[in-house]
């Protein structure tokens, strides 16, 4: 866009400069040329007049039967003009022609070129007598008038030298003026004496030729006009006014003519011959000082042009060199933008939280542009740039105050939870009957599902959620861990899962809370009667594990927005806090190099299909046999419970189990069964597979329940119909 603005004015420039010059070095050659112009249109042209003039009055002449004037000399004179008309059409016809004429000049000169086609057909009625004099005087006037015209297109620039041509042209017109009342009196003194008609045009003739040659006399330049008052004090124009003066006060007649014609002849060629030589004395002088004007030009034209063309070569290298370098100062200020925008900002951030400190003229270019509205930019985008580090880091500092706050919060919460954790521990030690344990486990669920929450706040603000084991777990125990983190654990199914991959310790914690997420978010956007499946299976960089729900799925922005979110784990926004779980997800893959992506399912809901990577799996450790006791029962060690903290430092153990009827009467227990306490032989079961059994009975004493309401309802409709 720089050098489109810079090359329009300087290609103006230029094409202004050239048009002058082309302009000018058209007139000053066509001023130069004079010479040729005077050999190719004003010596043929005069040539032709003067030739048609003769012949118009010899013309006259032998139609008044004159005989002086017979039809050998009337050849001769059309074979002088027939010569003339083709050294003038010759001439029209020239290439050079074209170079020294205009358009008025072209246009005058194939119009009499056309018009001398029709020359001979006209001869030809004069010899027939098949035409009278008025009729030929007219046709041949036609013809020089329209050669007279040809000089009327001549134009040369120069005001004097303009003045001094339309000089020439006008003495051209009172020249056919003189030569015309000199054809019209030889036709009628050579028959006997002119008519009314023939003696009123004279008279009309002569008033204007003199009128004529007195404009003309005021126009001339001093020279020319002294020269021109010589001749009319000369004995041949004081005798051919003389003659003038006496025909046009007596006409006379045939018998006693007022002028004799031969006497008129040779005053009027003689007349006519002195301003034929001043013509043309004047003309060569014209054509001498029109050539000097164009050499004039020339010179000043090579001054001013040259001049013109050192300051257009000067603005085209200075356009050129200022364009160059507002286009290298102005792409070197975007890469500067650029890298800013694009590298710098997006990591201002990390490097705020690494504890850096920040220069905020870090890699700008150095201040050392030449161009001042360039500097001036640049001296802006600084101070933006300083406003923009600055807004960045107190924005980080914010969200760094803002997240030791939810640290805080959440860890006090963690430790409430905690000890309410042992409370209820404790609680279900000395839980009398199925369902005080029943509403235990619920009270206990949602306390889960809270430290989940405080977790949350914590992952959020950066730090580790707190709960650790020292050995891998199973993946199995993984996956119900996180089943049993969600409110509506009933409806998620989980298939067998793979027995020989395990979790590490280290990473547990966060895959369960990953985990836990993504499931209780599929359970609250499908529908309550369906179930939430789960599947895992092996693939080449780790395991796949995908939670499906069956709800009303995503839309493709949507769900590619959500996506961009989990693969980037941006900082939370806090205008929108109902997707806080989505940032909790997010940070948690990252932390692990785990891959989340949702996808929709084939049966209309979404699934969320979690990767864990190699480096979070690990072998699941088999358990060792032991002996078997007299009573043929395989005892096993009693689990050490470890009840998982949420402030550090952190707990090591294995996922926390809860054993069936640990705490009830003796009376109560299932003596031998499933949910013996250790010590009496029994196996130990995990809380979730005591929670089934507990759900299993309350399902079957519910149906039980219903079958004696249905029953009775029975045996009432029964006694009613009877």
């Amino acid at each position: 866009m720089i050098i489109s603005l810079l090359t329009v004015p300087l290609v103006t420039l230029v094409a202004l400069w050239g048009f002058a010059v082309s302009v000018t070095l058209k007139d000053s050659f066509r001023l130069i040329r004079a010479s040729s112009f005077l050999t190719l249109v004003v010596e043929p042209v005069e040539r032709l007049t003067a030739s048609l003039q003769h012949e118009r009055r010899m013309s006259l002449a032998l139609l008044a039967d004159s005989p002086t004037i017979g039809r050998v000399g009337l050849q001769a004179q059309r074979a002088r003009t027939d010569e003339a008309r083709d050294l003038f059409v010759d001439a029209y016809r020239d290439p050079g022609f074209d170079e020294i004429s205009t358009d008025l000049i072209e246009l005058r000169t194939s119009g009499l070129v056309q018009d001398l086609e029709r020359l001979d057909t006209f001869r030809t009625e004069i010899d027939k007598a098949g035409t009278d004099r008025a009729t030929v005087l007219e046709r041949y006037t036609e013809l020089i008038v329209a050669g007279n015209m040809i000089f009327d297109a001549a134009d040369v620039g120069d005001s004097t030298i303009n003045r001094d041509t339309r000089v020439q042209v006008a003495l051209a017109h009172a020249h056919e003026l003189i030569a015309y009342e000199d054809s019209l009196l030889t036709g009628a003194l050579t028959a006997g004496a002119p008519t009314r008609e023939e003696h009123a045009e004279f008279i009309k003739t002569v008033g204007a030729q003199r009128s004529r040659y007195a404009e003309i006399v005021k126009m001339m330049n001093p020279e020319d006009r002294a020269y021109f008052e010589r001749l009319q004090s000369s004995d041949h124009y004081l005798r051919f006014q003389e003659l003038e003066d006496r025909l046009v006060a007596d006409r006379g007649t045939r018998a006693a003519p007022a002028v004799d014609a031969g006497k008129w002849h040779t005053a009027g060629e003689r007349w006519l011959n002195d301003l034929v030589r001043f013509h043309s004395d004047t003309r060569e002088a014209l054509s001498v000082r029109a050539t000097e004007y164009a050499e004039g030009i020339l010179l000043r034209l090579a001054l001013a042009g040259g001049l013109g063309l050192i300051a257009v070569i000067f603005s085209v290298t200075f356009g050129v060199r200022t364009g160059r370098r507002m286009v290298r100062e102005n792409r070197r200020m975007v890469r500067a933008l650029n890298g800013f925008t694009d590298d710098r900002l997006p990591n201002i951030s990390e490097r705020v939280h690494a504890g850096e400190e920040i220069d905020p003229d870090e890699g700008m270019p150095p201040d050392d542009f030449t161009i001042t509205e360039v500097a001036r930019v640049h001296e802006a985008f600084a101070k933006s740039r300083r406003a923009v580090v600055a807004a960045t880091v107190s924005e980080v500092a914010a969200r760094r105050g803002l997240g030791e706050v939810f640290v805080n919060l959440a860890r006090r919460n963690q430790v409430l939870l905690q000890r309410l954790l042992r409370l209820l521990d404790a609680m279900e030690r000395k839980a009398a009957s199925p369902e005080e344990l029943n509403d235990l486990f619920e009270i206990d669920h949602l306390v889960t599902r809270m430290r989940r929450h405080a977790e949350g706040l914590v992952i959020l603000a950066g730090r580790p959620a707190g709960r650790t084991w020292r050995h891998a777990v199973p993946l199995v125990d993984v996956v119900r861990a996180a089943v049993a983190e969600v409110e509506e654990y009933q409806r998620v199914r989980i298939p067998p899962m793979p027995e020989d991959l395990a979790v590490s310790g280290t990473a547990t914690a966060d895959v369960v809370h990953l985990l836990a997420e993504l499931i209780e978010n599929a359970t609250m956007f499908s529908p309550p009667e369906m179930q939430v499946q789960i599947t895992a299976q092996a693939v080449a960089h780790g395991l796949a594990l995908e939670v499906e729900d069956r709800g009303l799925g995503l839309d493709d922005d949507t769900r590619e927005a959500l996506n961009r979110t989990l693969a980037q784990a941006p900082d939370f926004d806090l205008f929108d806090s109902a997707r806080l779980g989505l940032f909790v997800v997010a940070r948690l893959a990252k932390r692990h190099d785990v891959q989340v992506r949702l996808r929709s399912s084939p049966y209309g809901g979404t699934t969320a299909i979690v990767v864990l990577p190699s480096s979070v799996l690990a072998d699941a450790e088999k358990e060792p046999e032991t002996p078997r006791t007299p009573s043929g029962a395989a005892p096993r060690p009693s689990p050490k419970r470890e009840q998982p903290v949420a402030v550090p430092p952190v707990q090591e153990g294995e996922l926390p189990r809860r054993v069936r009827q640990r705490n009830l009467a003796p009376q109560l227990r299932d003596q031998g069964g499933a949910g013996a306490p250790a010590e009496a032989g029994g196996s130990v079961r995990p809380p979730e597979q005591a929670r089934s059994l507990m759900s299993a009975m309350q399902q079957g004493w519910q149906r039980g329940r219903d079958e004696v309401a249905s029953q009775a309802r029975e045996e009432g409709r029964d006694d009613h119909d009877q």
